[in-house]
């Protein structure tokens, strides 16, 4: 048992000392994600019934501390009903708040080694390809919760929501034959995910903005 007590505190040390480095800023981030993913239309009205495994991987280019911008693309299953299922893959580009100054350079004062954020942007999926593939746009947005564990390592998860301009992702268009607005009308889907992710395109440690000055 002590030497469980010691790992743990070995860890955590570590961890503890290398986020204290961990302030240089990097540019460019790369990284998987791996959650669940479910269908909110005329078969299913309620969040996280159906849940299927799905994956993906992003890149991302970091404007700031504070602004980030992505591009996500994902693959996997969709529920939609009971024992029924839609293979999709989706490609999404997002912009990112950060709502603190996550990762920014060591002299900046706020730096912070973990954020919540908010993502929103303009996506495309196609599902249903077990059948016909099946195209639409759709509107993610979403939130999240990273943490910075070494000076090039992240992890966090993200929740998004996507409103799709398609009727037809859960294979019933409009049963009732109702036509309302677009809101109201077409189908959502969500999902779930955790990552891990790598900075690369490092800002040097006298430089401002990537570009190098005497000290």
């Amino acid at each position: 048992m002590k030497l469980k007590y010691l790992f743990v505190l070995f860890v955590t040390l570590w961890f503890t000392v290398d986020i204290a480095k961990a302030q240089d800023t990097f540019y460019g981030e790369f990284g998987l994600t791996g959650g669940g993913g479910f269908i909110l239309g005329d078969t299913n009205d309620f969040l996280f019934q159906y849940t299927q495994p799905l994956g993906g991987l992003y890149a991302k280019y970091k404007i700031n501390g504070r602004w980030e911008t992505r591009l996500q693309l994902d693959g996997g299953m969709l529920g939609y009903a009971k024992d029924s299922k839609s293979l999709y893959g989706g490609l999404q580009v997002l912009g990112e708040f950060n709502f603190f100054n996550y990762g920014v350079k060591k002299w900046e004062a706020d730096y912070s080694w973990f954020s919540p954020c908010l993502v929103a942007g303009l996506g495309m999926v196609v599902f249903d390809m077990a059948d016909k593939p099946k195209f639409t746009i759709t509107v993610p947005m979403g939130v999240g919760m990273k943490f910075k564990l070494s000076n090039r390592v992240n992890a966090g998860a993200y929740w998004t929501v996507a409103k799709a301009f398609s009727d037809k992702m859960d294979n019933t268009p409009n049963p009732n034959g109702i036509y309302g607005k677009f809101w109201n009308n077409q189908d959502w889907y969500s999902t779930a995910q955790i990552f891990l992710s790598f900075n690369f395109y490092k800002i040097c440690a006298p430089c401002r903005d990537g570009v190098r000055r005497k000290k």
